[in-house]
């Protein structure tokens, strides 16, 4: 076996991982507009209560401050966005409070929001 040697080759790839349906990673999280931020007697509707899936208490909430938060819709030429940004945390149950540049519209209550995953903050 003198004359035997074998070489372990290893690849290393520099392109982004794909998963299983071929797609690259999603660059965000998905979020609920679930309504505004009120009181009992006043609504406040520069104040977003978002949940983002897959946050399921207060701790896990400090990771998503700061991340931009885009609502999109259709309108008659294509889509338009609202952007706004995640402030605070709401409850202990992974709730968030976001600010918008201008109040979304009560019928986007319900809808699926986007949460960017940068910019990174450390």
């Amino acid at each position: 076996m003198k004359g035997d040697t074998k070489t372990n080759k290893v690849s290393i790839t520099t392109t982004i991982r794909k998963n299983r349906t071929g797609r690259p990673p999603r660059l965000y999280s998905r979020a609920i507009f679930q309504g505004f931020r009120r009181s009992r007697v006043n609504q406040y509707d520069n104040q977003a209560r978002l949940k983002i899936e897959g946050v399921n208490a207060k701790a896990d909430t400090k990771f998503y401050l700061g991340k931009r938060v885009v609502f999109v819709y259709k309108a008659n030429k294509g889509y338009k966005t609202i952007w706004g940004k995640v402030t605070q945390a709401h409850g202990n149950n992974g709730g968030v409070i976001a600010r918008f540049r201008s109040n979304l519209p009560p019928r986007g209550i319900g809808a699926t929001l986007r949460v960017m995953l940068y910019p990174q903050h450390n």
